[in-house]
């Protein structure tokens, strides 16, 4: 059994690395013939850009603040933290969470920062139900971008496809947040989740305090829209119409659903955003600018401040 779970780890971890190579080689090939130019192009950037970047970066803390809203809410039949203490612990935790794949440490790392470890799967339960709902939210938001991008020649000749795909998905992700039994049952069939005791967790708030938690999220979702429209404008990318600014929910689903580990997480944003982006810009060097200046403001500079919570942590 030991055996079987260290392959899969290694497997899972060499995997993340390719993809990241895979990435980096990406972002070489489309830059290396006009790199000149594409150095250039930064020189433009006037006193208004960095207004923008700096208003960017004055939604971070209300981005990670809805956040810290969010978990305190969950966990307040277990635990009643207050605000400030609850946004120094999500600071932490993105510092540890950056330490493991598609940052899930941060979940446990959340936890284990509270004094009271009592409730220890009713905690870690609640707050995997709070990410849970981020993750319809992106997901909800990609689906809907696909819709209006149906011209997209990502998605025109399969546009039925992805309609039913998404839709059944979607159904799917509802099912499960809003709790069914039969699907719970599943679930904990399922090998490597069948011990976790955590999952019955996601019955132990109402239907009213989901909806509540789902609504927070995407408050939260609509902030990290309108941090990217502006770092994208700050770096002269053509956001102009509906169909453009699809392609940010376009964005976060797939960055967001790619494997990835601390030295891939850069490069693999960096190859995405060329992808989604070059349908409104040529400039590959701006494009990479911009997803990388969003993943500065939003995880290395709060994972920067969260350093100082780490001596809470104690397991």
């Amino acid at each position: 059994m030991n055996s079987h779970k260290k392959s899969y780890k290694y497997i899972n971890l060499l995997a993340r690395i390719i993809i990241g190579i895979v990435a980096l080689i990406y972002i070489y090939f489309r830059l290396k013939d006009d790199i000149d130019t594409h150095l250039s192009s930064l020189s433009v950037l006037t006193t208004e850009n960095y207004i923008l970047l700096l208003i960017a970066l004055l939604l971070m803390p209300v981005n990670w603040g809805i956040e810290a809203f969010k978990w305190k809410f969950v966990i307040r039949k277990f635990e009643n933290v207050p605000f400030i203490k609850a946004l120094k612990h999500v600071f932490a935790s993105i510092t540890i969470g950056l330490t493991t794949p598609n940052r899930i440490g941060e979940i446990p790392a959340r936890v284990y920062l509270l004094d009271n470890k009592t409730h220890l799967t009713g905690l870690i339960g609640v707050t995997f139900l709070a990410s849970f709902s981020q993750v319809i939210i992106t997901f909800l938001g990609g689906f809907v971008a696909i819709f209006f991008l149906k011209e997209n020649i990502l998605f025109k000749n399969y546009f039925t496809l992805w309609m039913i795909v998404g839709s059944f998905v979607t159904a799917l992700l509802f099912l499960v947040y809003f709790y069914s039994k039969p699907i719970l049952t599943v679930i904990q069939k399922i090998p490597f989740l069948n011990k976790k005791k955590w999952l019955e967790k996601f019955r132990f708030l109402s239907t009213q305090e989901k909806s509540m938690v789902l609504f927070i999220s995407l408050v939260r979702y609509l902030v990290f829209v309108v941090q990217f429209y502006i770092v994208l404008r700050a770096f002269h990318i053509p956001i102009n119409d509906i169909a453009t600014i699809n392609l940010i929910p376009l964005f976060f689903v797939i960055s967001s659903f790619i494997p990835t580990f601390i030295i891939s997480e850069i490069a693999v944003r960096g190859s995405v955003a060329l992808v989604v982006f070059s349908s409104v810009s040529t400039d590959s060097l701006l494009i990479i600018s911009a997803a990388v200046s969003l993943w500065i403001i939003n995880v290395a500079l709060p994972s920067i401040i969260g350093i100082s919570g780490l001596k809470q942590l104690k397991f």
